[in-house]
């Protein structure tokens, strides 16, 4: 973990210190993985909530292809 350390001058003779963590920067694979995860999520929530199921059929019909409705599968 790295910190970021900031110094503040409080009095002309004192010196206060400030550390904190800094956040690991994502990738941007990362992010998109996050991202479409996310999606995946909120799709099938909401077609649990309209359809009180995901019709896999209709989707594969509808021109989905197999690698979406595995990932679906899985959020």
């Amino acid at each position: 973990m790295r910190f970021k350390i900031e110094f503040h001058t409080i009095l002309f003779y004192c010196w206060g210190v400030k550390v904190a963590a800094v956040k690991s920067q994502k990738s941007e694979a990362q992010l998109l993985d996050q991202a479409t995860g996310n999606l995946l999520r909120a799709v099938k929530q909401k077609m649990l909530k309209k359809q009180s199921r995901v019709d896999y059929g209709k989707l594969r019909k509808d021109g989905y292809s197999d690698r979406f409705l595995a990932k679906l599968e899985e959020a």
